[in-house]
């Protein structure tokens, strides 16, 4: 039976040196307690967090994972992205702890394993990127470069795949809506899916104990289909003190749209995107896009593409959804990725992800950083910023169709639309179109081998991989050729000799109108 404690009584329960599986949503009843415990005593320490999504703030803040970003509690961090996070980004970028990056998917999923007693997860999920031990085996830092390899290449019926060793984990936290009496959890005000149970189970069955935070303590049972994470699972319970230490992301308190509870008109939160660089992308990228379609947004500039499918009258006729386990709906932009306005389901994130894996996607637009000659993408480091992969590698590897959208230039570019045509005012200082991106998290010889269509959108040109190289097929109108894109690229593209311009209602005023 499962025990109501506090945050503070059971953060003393934590072993120095133990392995902290955690589902990354915003519990911020427990999550302080590592801190003002480490601050106040100098222990738990020694550390080793897991998790699979990013959850913010965004900032130096406090919040979410940067509760755990102290050298000394942390020894070592396992995680599918960690950008969001900027105290995480810095200490791994100082060599203060240990870092490996697992592909988000990979690591929800592989809770299932670690809960089987199996020695670990067999996927083709990463092979040729950051992850695959051929290149950086996914360690994030110098100071893990001689830490042991927790991914290693095996080949069954002649195919290379990756394994991704298990782990023992000694202390699971998970988050929940209403605890019963007989520890029972429910979600229904939760704003997004995760992977609870399989961590949960993967902790319990691993011998450590779990302890889950939620909104409200009910005096009666749960009904059975109603409980997310069943009591044998669950050790200790926190009742957050109030919404703001539960609240449905770091960035909105509450929203009864994100669980379904009451549907809204999202006429108030798509309105038309002003016409500029931006809208030329998620133009092009929509273009892209049919009726019955389902489609992965990535954060950032792709998120626009929902806007733009509004507009055409085209969003009813789409399916989105998040990695994180929300189908259908809006899903929610900027800081605030993850939930989704009157979703239409949720599923556990291990789940989702399978069927990402197995190209059940027919389409992903999400964002890129660098583009190489191969036609490699890097989004997950940039400089001495360590970022992660998040869903990114799943997502590409495994969708029949890829868009990369994203500015040609960054750091100051000012890019207007006059008259139709692509007014270049300031470029930008830094080239995305490299040599040789810094990082591979997204393999182009692995889109190749598997015969994916992969289309790089930018507001000058748009490319294509091909099994002969990238290509560049369509530029902007105003634009020259030369000057304004191959001079500003860091390599030579293929120059398509059926080139053509982009299609003109891109950079119009009026609605394209795709839809008829």
């Amino acid at each position: 039976m499962a025990r109501i404690i506090t945050a503070d009584e059971v953060v003393k329960l934590v072993p120095d040196g133990a392995t902290v599986l955690v589902v990354p949503m915003p519990s911020e009843e427990v999550y302080p307690a590592f801190h003002r415990a480490y601050e106040a005593t100098g222990s738990p320490k020694d550390l080793t967090f897991v998790w699979a999504a990013g959850l913010g703030p965004f900032s130096t803040e406090r919040k979410g994972m940067n509760h755990f970003a102290y050298p000394g509690m942390t020894k070592r961090i396992i995680a599918g992205h960690i950008g969001l996070n900027h105290e995480m980004m810095k200490i791994i970028a100082l060599n203060q702890v240990e870092a490996y990056c697992i592909p988000q998917g990979v690591l929800a999923q592989m809770y299932r394993d670690i809960s089987a007693g199996r020695p670990g997860m067999i996927s083709r999920v990463g092979l040729g990127t950051f992850v695959d031990p051929r290149l950086e085996g996914g360690k994030l830092n110098e100071r893990t470069r001689a830490c042991e390899d927790l991914v290693s290449v095996v080949t069954i019926d002649g195919k290379e795949m990756l394994f991704y060793r298990a782990f023992k984990s000694d202390v699971g936290i998970i988050r929940g809506t209403t605890a019963d009496p007989e520890g029972n959890i429910s979600l229904e005000d939760e704003a997004i899916g995760m992977e609870s149970l399989e961590g949960a189970m993967a902790v319990k069955n691993t011998g450590g104990f779990v302890i889950a935070q939620v909104e409200r303590i009910s005096d009666t049972p749960i009904k059975p289909h109603h409980v997310g994470i069943p009591g044998i699972f669950v050790d200790y319970i926190v009742v957050a003190a109030s919404r703001q230490a539960h609240p449905h992301s770091l960035f909105v308190e509450h929203d009864p749209s994100y669980t379904g509870e009451i549907r809204v008109d999202l006429e108030n939160d798509l309105q038309a995107m002003p016409l500029g660089m931006e809208k030329v992308l998620c133009r092009r990228a929509c273009l892209e896009l049919h009726p019955g379609n389902k489609v992965n947004l990535g954060i950032g500039i792709p998120m626009g593409v929902a806007q733009v499918a509004h507009e055409e009258g085209m969003l009813s006729t789409l399916t989105l959804n998040t990695e994180v386990g929300v189908l259908g709906g809006l899903p929610q932009g900027g800081r605030n990725f993850g939930p989704a306005k009157n979703p239409s389901a949720f599923l556990r994130q291990s789940i989702m992800f399978d069927f990402y894996d197995g190209g059940g996607l027919d389409a992903a637009c999400l964002g890129m950083a660098q583009v190489d000659r191969e036609g490699n993408v890097n989004v997950s480091k940039i400089g001495p910023k360590v970022i992660g992969a998040g869903g990114f590698i799943n997502i590409t590897q495994s969708t029949k169709k890829v868009v990369f959208c994203g500015e040609f230039s960054a750091a100051g570019s000012d890019i207007a639309v006059e008259d139709g045509k692509v007014v270049i005012r300031a470029e930008g200082r830094v080239a995305k179109f490299v040599e040789k991106v810094e990082q591979v998290t997204f393999s182009a010889r692995m889109a190749i081998e598997n015969g994916h269509e992969i289309i790089y959108v930018t507001e000058r040109c748009v490319l294509e991989l091909r099994p002969e190289g990238l290509v560049l097929t369509e530029i902007a109108p105003g634009l020259d050729l030369q000057t304004d894109v191959l001079d500003r690229m860091g390599f030579s593209p293929i120059v398509s000799p059926e080139l053509k311009v982009m299609d003109p209602r891109i950079f119009a005023a009026a609605p394209m109108g795709i839809c008829g």
